[in-house]
């Protein structure tokens, strides 16, 4: 196949994944659903397509004892009737772009495949996981260095009711004891269900601590088999960067939380725009959207810091 069928058949292409670069809704459902799908973060976290860049998630629950000792024929006075607490948490998206450059030896293999559109979508989807994880991370709006991660708070830095220390010490039991007791007992009924967030790195010291230990526990941590201290998996996240504690020593964070405590919020405006630039014998594809992240209760959420590489 010629190089000016090549690029028109790629044109035909990409002009089907969207209308006037803006995806139809079917398209952006697809796409946030491939983005979830990479293995970071992003799987585990509620996503939110926002129906406009500013979105308000109302909360209601009770956070104390409802129920009342009963006396037959007697109502519930007026000071036990329970009334359920409400609040809400709010999204405001921040746009977000991706490049991608796709030689037009790569088009010609895919093409002669069949399977152009689907390669882009992929290879779209993974290096916007990527990147859309390490905002959701390690975003700081007081970052004056990084102009990418200064647009808005990630988990990290929302982190901030229930902190702990770890003095730049190793990784040890004593450390995700004290994550699971700074968060209130009311929210760990179901601590298998909470996940322990660190860096690959805390996570192969955790591993390598417990493969020591001459037992059935320390063959299968090794193997491969879930660590869950105290009942609860430890989840490594590779945007969970080290940092410098101020002496030379590299350090990071654990975070501990539900999953589904951590929203990201996706607006349905996905842009996708191509185009190519002949000298480079290339195409050049551009995606953006806007997106928020935020804890749903953030009170359910425990940090330590300072945890040794």
């Amino acid at each position: 196949m010629k190089n000016d069928q090549i690029i028109e058949k790629a044109a035909m292409t990409l002009n089907s994944l969207s209308t006037g670069g803006l995806m139809n809704p079917a398209q952006s459902q697809e796409f946030i659903r491939m983005v979830q799908n990479t293995p970071t973060i992003l799987k585990d976290a509620r996503v939110v397509q926002m129906e406009s860049d500013s979105q308000k998630i109302e909360k209601i629950g009770f956070g104390q004892r409802i129920m009342r000792a009963a006396s037959e024929g007697v109502a519930v006075a007026d000071s036990d009737r329970a009334v359920p607490k409400t609040s809400k948490v709010t999204l405001n998206a921040k746009e977000v772009i991706a490049e991608i450059n796709l030689t037009y030896d790569t088009l010609e293999n895919n093409i002669e495949k069949g399977g152009l559109q689907a390669t882009i979508m992929q290879m779209l989807s993974e290096r916007a996981a990527i990147d859309i994880e390490e905002l959701m991370v390690n975003g700081d709006v007081s970052n004056t260095a990084d102009a990418y991660l200064a647009q808005l708070d990630g988990l990290r830095k929302l982190a901030t009711s229930h902190v702990g220390d770890n003095a730049s010490a190793d990784i040890d039991r004593a450390a995700f004891k004290a994550a699971k007791k700074l968060i209130p007992a009311k929210y760990m009924r179901t601590p298998q269900d909470f996940r322990y967030y660190t860096s690959p790195s805390i996570e192969t010291e955790w591993i390598d601590k417990l493969g020591d230990r001459q037992t059935s526990m320390g063959d299968g941590a090794v193997e491969g088999k879930i660590a869950r201290p105290f009942g609860t998996p430890i989840q490594a996240v590779a945007n969970l960067q080290p940092y410098d504690d101020g002496s030379g020593t590299d350090v990071s964070d654990i975070i501990l939380t539900h999953p589904k405590n951590i929203i990201l919020g996706f607006s349905r405006n996905i842009r996708i725009e191509v185009d190519k630039d002949i000298r480079k014998r290339e195409i050049i594809i551009v995606l953006t959207a806007k997106l928020d992240t935020v804890f749903e209760e953030e009170d359910a959420v425990s940090k330590i810091i300072k945890v040794k590489e």
